[in-house]
């Protein structure tokens, strides 16, 4: 069996590493990696604790237990499991969120997220007017909704 140090120390590593990708990267693409390296951590937490036996750290064996005292693991591998979900989950996350990127890109020539700030609510430019958008002078027909004039 395994020593359980082992699997926790990487977790914690790669999830330091997530958490300074998260925090300090502007680069959209490298924050992305930082999450993805957050879920890669909680995966190897998983699989750590499916290992152990069913009572957890408490039915590991003591010291003078008789042989064979200490439960069989969970025979479902729910650890397992649980973890090739969540990387299926975070291999569709990664499909959409590079698409949002290379659309962001394209149309921003940069993919610093602190450049982009203008496209959330959080913006100084943000207006719940649809028509404050538009830029001014003559507007096309069909480009307002029914009911505005401008």
């Amino acid at each position: 069996m395994i020593h359980l140090a082992g699997p926790v120390i990487l977790a914690a590593v790669l999830a330091g590493a997530g958490v300074y990708g998260l925090l300090a990267r502007r680069n959209a693409v490298l924050v992305l990696v930082g999450a993805e390296l957050l879920v890669a951590a909680a995966g190897v937490l998983f699989v750590a604790a499916s290992a152990l036996p069913a009572g957890g750290l408490a039915a590991l064996e003591r010291p003078g237990a008789p042989p064979g005292s200490v439960p069989a693991a969970d025979p479902l591998l729910s650890g397992q499991v649980l973890t090739v979900f969540a990387v299926t989950i975070a291999a569709a996350e990664v499909g959409l969120a590079l698409a949002v990127i290379l659309l962001l890109f394209r149309v921003r020539r940069t993919s610093d997220l602190a450049a982009v700030r203008e496209l959330g609510e959080a913006s100084p430019t943000y207006s719940e007017d649809p028509a404050a958008a538009l830029p001014p002078g003559p507007v096309p027909s069909g480009s307002l909704p029914s009911g505005d004039v401008r």
